[in-house]
């Protein structure tokens, strides 16, 4: 479903269909034409509109494969599907993400009373809460360093310099895998050698970072190996920074599974991939090995961005635990 069809303006909507027509089957099938009035705020980007769509999609057929009509499942059937995605050991924060695309799917049904009760409302993922043990996930730096040289074999200048900097981008510089897909060549600010980060939420907060000289020389290095015989494909009036390389994509933005497509190959290549981690881990490696070589919690704040410095803290209590570990290692035993 291409994400350009996805989003059909209210005045284009009631000219063509009245609301009193709409039929559960004709909501099933184009329901991505109601769905931006109740996901952020009736204004969601063309990237919130293909996750939710992804996940509904994927709700969809979980539906169809029980021989069930999605508009016709009650809240016990909802927590029959959120069994289903725990024993596929999907992670809390993905059953989190699945579950209020559902949500949006039956708010955006309620709403032209084709349902009385919204099944998910009350449907919740497990527990996540700020897991300190989910923290000690990290790579040190001589890991971190293991994993760059694996980019060195590829003969090709163009993608071992990306992936070199969507490592350094999350690794070092602690951005997170969505606000390295959003990066953009207009963000970067060479005068003041800093580029404007465009956040996690919907709207995608912009904030500035100040990168180290490292990262700095390796965007440039990145920039003048873009392939010229190629045009990159513009998302709008801007210029994706970080671009595919793949045949259906070429030069156009990278897709998020593209980045963790690319860093799951590293590290198996180098026999650092674990069951449970994700890209996520990089940007704990940068807040984890900051803390141990500076033990400043301002500058670790700074650094990945938190409001709240309570969720900062949390890597002193790592690093505690740490050290508490090697102490107890360089401790004979009697």
């Amino acid at each position: 479903m291409p994400v350009n069809n996805l989003i059909t303006t209210t005045n284009q909507l009631s000219s063509t269909l009245d609301v009193q027509q709409i039929t559960p089957d004709y909501f099933l099938t184009h329901y991505s034409e109601f769905i931006p009035r109740v996901i952020a705020k009736g204004n969601p980007s063309s990237d919130t509109m293909r996750h939710y769509c992804n996940q509904i999609d994927f709700f969809v057929r979980w539906c169809i494969t029980h021989e069930r009509h999605p508009l016709a499942l009650n809240e016990y059937q909802i927590l029959m599907y959120r069994e289903f995605l725990l024993n596929r050991q999907y992670k809390p924060d993905s059953i989190q993400v699945m579950l209020a695309a559902v949500r949006a799917f039956y708010a955006a049904a309620k709403k032209i009373e084709l349902i009385q009760v919204n099944p998910a409302a009350d449907v919740e993922a497990p527990s996540i809460g700020h897991n300190v043990d989910a923290l000690l996930h990290f790579y040190t730096p001589q890991q971190m360093n293991e994993i760059v040289h694996v980019f060195d074999k590829d003969k090709d200048t163009f993608t071992r310099t990306r992936n070199r900097l969507i490592l350094y981008l999350m690794g070092v510089e602690g951005l997170r895998n969505i606000e390295v897909h959003r990066a953009c060549v207009e963000d970067i600010n060479w005068e003041a050698n800093a580029i404007m980060i465009r956040g996690k939420g919907t709207k995608g907060r912009m904030e500035p970072i100040y990168p180290c000289e490292e990262t700095f020389e390796l965007i440039e290095e990145y920039l003048k190996a873009i392939p010229t015989d190629h045009a990159v494909k513009k998302d709008g009036v801007l210029t994706p920074l970080i671009l595919s390389s793949s045949n259906r994509n070429f030069m156009g933005r990278i897709s998020r599974n593209g980045i963790r497509s690319i860093m799951n190959k590293a590290l198996t290549a180098c026999d650092l991939k674990h069951p449970g981690y994700s890209c996520h881990v990089f940007r704990h490696s940068c807040g984890t090995n900051l803390y141990k070589e500076t033990k400043d919690l301002r500058l670790v704040q700074d650094t990945l961005r938190h409001r709240d410095p309570k969720v900062t803290a949390r890597y002193a209590h790592v690093a505690d635990r740490l050290d508490k570990r090697h102490t107890s290692k360089l401790v004979p035993h009697e």
